[in-house]
């Protein structure tokens, strides 16, 4: 049996689907055949904000951080997504908008993405493809209700402890300010939360 780092990127995406949804093989080369594999290098920008692309990602290896800027040329980062991971907005599609938020690798990165377009169309060639679009959206909506309530109801230690619970390998992957970004705080502050929980 193949470990993970043996794994085709392909083989990596329809294994993480297997929670989901059980594909046949009609359907998974149907579905596979609408991603593309890219690679990033790191720091690479994958998209800007403001683009009129919508696109659906999955990070086989590396890690990307999405991060909006402000008026004012701040950035503040909206989500990591590592190894294993969709990533990508419906909303902007459905509702054909530009794409508020940047992409950047933070490490050497191999992604398969697809057109939103593309992926919705199969929701009407099979009632498995619909079942997983459905299962996605669950998964995207239910991450953005976890991160708006921590940043409404929680204070910046609760945040900070519960970013380590959640992605324990993060903490070491991820530069102390873009850590300090997400969590909606400065970087002399999270030195200061880290101190008295050490």
């Amino acid at each position: 049996m193949k470990t993970a780092a043996e794994l085709t990127p392909y083989q990596k995406m329809r294994t993480s689907l297997v929670d989901w949804v059980d594909l046949a093989e009609p359907q998974w080369h149907l579905l596979a055949s609408k991603f593309q594999v890219k690679t990033a290098q790191k720091q690479e920008y994958i998209l800007l904000p403001g683009a009129k692309v919508h696109e659906l990602y999955f990070v086989c290896s590396g890690l990307l951080r999405f991060y909006y800027i402000t008026d004012d040329g701040t950035e503040s980062n909206k989500a990591f997504i590592t190894e294993n991971t969709f990533a990508g907005s419906f909303a902007a599609y459905n509702l054909n908008l530009p794409i508020l938020y940047g992409v950047q690798a933070l490490e050497p990165t191999v992604l398969l993405v697809a057109s939103f377009s593309d992926f919705v169309a199969l929701f009407e060639q099979h009632p498995i493809f619909d079942r997983l679009g459905r299962k996605l959206a669950e998964w995207l909506l239910n991450r953005k209700e976890l991160r708006t309530r921590s940043l409404l109801q929680q204070q910046a230690r609760e945040r900070y402890l519960d970013f380590v619970k959640q992605y324990p390998n993060l903490v070491k992957r991820v530069p102390q300010y873009h850590i300090a970004s997400y969590l909606g705080i400065t970087e002399v502050s999270l030195s200061r939360i880290k101190r008295t929980v050490a």
